[in-house]
């Protein structure tokens, strides 16, 4: 086949937000542990929960789809949002918490549900006139009771229910802690509620603080980059499939550019399938589709992130890629910008908030982006 290219069509590999590889690997421990947890529950046993952490590009969302999926296969009821801050996030739980509850055979417990959560009303200027929460500001005190009642009701209905938050670090500290009491109290009266929270590593931080007795809830899972066989099994397991192959030195040079991040990884293979001519695979093939994978990776995952920071942080974010790789203290990173800590603290907080960056300790700041400091440096080197 040597001079001719790979059918782009039959492609088999899948380099997008989110979306689910043809192969998923490396997650099979923490997809049975929370199996057995799914099946405790249902068993009226109980369990821990589960928080997803690691930084962007190592399938988190996958996992949390695929989990989302068992879920459902074995009889729960799944509320499944993406945090966003602000109140799109709630009214998004709402409407799945109703959708959720209106499934069920009406009982009494499915009506106190319904009742709780169009309980999220306002009143305006005081005159008593209700109107729906979905489409107004909600009523974040109701956040534990709709958790509870929507339990019970499935419950009683001979079923569960899985709450699937994804981004989690972007949910408001006061919702996150509502939200973590429901649970809590579905713990203690025996309900078949399971919690999944997936985001950057510092999630494990906001939990701890939005609850005192978090810790004791969850498990975690901290998702870091896939070991050198798991990303041959994610690239060979797929091609070996529709009759293509690779040779050791091309999943290797894939392994030495990827870093083993689960989207980087996806990202080559995809583009040196469309530009291989070589049979099998080769690692020439891999240096023929570096221009293409890097002006993917740039034009999209990188560029994206950046087009988000206000030209204000811009310089903070330069400051911190000039270090190289993380995590830095956050005083070098000032240092660097030539401020005092206490003048670009607001840059980091932003920047934090956003998701651009993480604190995997007090005073320390890393990026939650692979590789992002080379393209910082790359593509916006400092004055």
């Amino acid at each position: 086949m040597s001079g001719e290219r790979y059918d782009p069509i039959a492609n088999p590999y899948a380099p997008g937000a989110g979306t689910p590889p043809p192969a998923l690997v490396g997650r099979d421990a923490i997809i049975d542990e929370a199996e057995i947890s799914l099946r405790r529950l249902a068993s009226a046993r109980s369990s821990q929960h589960l928080l997803i952490t690691g930084l962007r590009g190592v399938g988190k969302t996958v996992l949390l789809g695929k989990l989302a999926a068992l879920g459902e296969h074995l009889g729960f009821r799944v509320v499944r949002v993406e945090a966003v801050g602000g109140d799109d996030t709630l009214r998004s739980f709402l409407r799945q918490a109703r959708r959720v509850v209106e499934d069920l055979d009406r009982s009494g417990k499915a009506t106190r549900a319904l009742r709780s959560i169009e309980s999220v009303t306002l009143t305006i200027a005081g005159t008593g006139f209700g109107v729906d929460r979905l489409d107004a500001t909600p009523d974040r005190e109701a956040l534990a009771d709709v958790v509870i009642d929507m339990a019970a009701a499935a419950a009683e209905d001979d079923g569960g229910v899985m709450i699937a938050i994804d981004e989690a670090q972007m949910l408001d500290p006061h919702d996150l802690r509502r939200i973590l009491a429901g649970v809590h109290r579905c713990g203690q009266d025996g309900l078949p509620l399971y919690c999944l929270l997936a985001g950057l590593p510092n999630l494990v931080g906001d939990v701890a603080k939005a609850a005192t007795y978090a810790e004791r809830m969850f498990t975690v899972a901290e998702l870091g980059p896939l070991s050198a066989l798991d990303v041959g099994t994610a690239v060979n397991g797929p091609a070996e499939e529709i009759g293509v192959a690779w040779s050791p030195e091309a999943i290797e040079a894939i392994v030495d550019r990827s870093d083993g991040f689960p989207f980087f990884v996806q990202t080559w293979a995809y583009h040196v399938w469309n530009a291989a001519r070589d049979e099998p695979v080769s690692s020439d093939d891999v240096e023929r589709a570096a221009i293409a994978t890097d002006h993917a990776l740039d034009s999209s995952f990188f560029a994206a992130r950046i087009a988000r920071i206000p030209a204000s942080e811009v310089s903070y974010v330069q400051a911190m890629a000039s270090l190289g790789p993380g995590p830095h203290r956050s005083g070098e990173v000032a240092a660097a910008a030539g401020r005092t800590t206490s003048q670009v603290a607001a840059f980091r907080d932003r920047l934090i908030a956003e998701g651009v960056i993480y604190a995997p300790r007090y005073g320390w700041v890393e990026f939650a982006i692979p590789h992002f400091d080379e393209y910082v440096r790359r593509r916006l080197p400092s004055r």
